[in-house]
């Protein structure tokens, strides 16, 4: 394999240490130059195994891949949603344009120290308390993780393990050395377990806010506490489904976790149920799931139900009752 510019800049991807060194050179480099250099390492990697027919050779690529893709899996779980970026995007439009030249001037890191402060708050969707440093830190992680979304459990995990292996490289101390190895062994045997029980498929993917206050207005007086409770947790995060891994509800528990357990039992209880009726509307059943943000028909519901607009509604003093499309 010829070296071209990135692997003259010690960027490669023959094996897995040169991927983890690559990881760890890039680190001096802005976000957005990591994650594309990553990215075209990814591509230039797949041509060259197309290309390559020695086993070893083929083996030592693919395992530096996974370093890369395992990389870009824990990037893309720690990105902030399109509806997050696109909302920031407005409120700074907004911003610019109720402020004379003079006021931004006068105000400007006044302004800089009140945005970062709510971007950290909003950007709050990490779960705490996660670590590697030991066996104590890595059980104490899955706790933390237990009965939240699966697919965050996997991508967290991956992560975990990344981390940690790069740590490794750097350490010397035998006894930090043995400590992390047994972290990882007991992660690595955590995604064992994920992957031969299909956890990935008990995902309960979430639905818009807008399609839950749609939901909520067809729901009339079916409502439950609980579920208004939840509905309110949501609306407070503005339907950032990520940030609801922080905010607690009943018994201090978070609403991540709370929904899981409600959903897990609907699930089973409606395992049988119509979820639409003649007129294509959701059964009262299906009613029940959607007011927790979930559907079993996801894209059949986005497409039957017009997602309540929230912001001009509420700016209007309107508060119209969305009905079902019919096709």
């Amino acid at each position: 394999m010829g070296k071209d510019e990135k692997e003259d800049t010690g960027f490669g991807f023959k094996d897995r240490a040169k991927a983890e060194e690559t990881l760890r050179l890039l680190e001096a480099h802005e976000p957005n130059y990591r994650r594309l250099t990553v990215r075209g390492l990814l591509g230039r990697a797949k041509r060259v195994l197309s290309l390559t027919k020695a086993e070893d050779k083929i083996k030592n690529i693919k395992e530096a891949m996974k370093v890369f893709e395992d990389w870009l899996a824990e990037l893309e779980l720690n990105k902030p949603g399109k509806e997050e970026k696109e909302d920031k995007k407005r409120k700074r439009s907004e911003e610019k344009d109720s402020s004379s030249d003079v006021e931004m001037e006068d105000s400007s890191k006044e302004k800089k120290g009140e945005k970062k402060e709510k971007e950290k708050k909003e950007s709050a969707d990490t779960v705490p308390g996660l670590g590697f440093k030991d066996k104590e830190a890595a059980e104490n992680t899955l706790k933390q993780l237990e009965g939240r979304d699966p697919d965050y459990q996997q991508l967290a995990i991956k992560g975990l393990i990344r981390s940690a292996k790069r740590v490794l490289t750097c350490t010397r101390d035998e006894t930090k050395l043995a400590n992390i190895k047994t972290s990882i062994e007991i992660f690595e045997k955590f995604l064992e377990d994920f992957e031969r029980e299909h956890r990935s498929k008990q995902n309960n993917t979430y639905i818009s806010l807008g399609l839950v206050e749609t939901s909520l207005d067809l729901a009339g007086d079916r409502v439950s506490e609980q579920q208004r409770a939840f509905i309110e947790a949501y609306r407070s995060v503005e339907g950032q489904y990520k940030r609801l891994r922080t905010v607690r509800g009943e018994e201090d528990i978070t609403w991540d976790i709370i929904r899981n357990r409600v959903l897990a039992e609907m699930k089973d209880k409606y395992a049988d149920v119509k979820l639409f009726d003649e007129e294509d509307k959701p059964t009262p059943e299906h009613l029940d799931m959607l007011l927790w943000a979930y559907s079993p028909e996801r894209e059949r519901v986005r497409k039957l139900m017009r997602e309540k607009e929230l912001g001009e509604n509420r700016e209007n003093g309107e508060s119209p009752n969305k009905k079902m499309r019919t096709e």
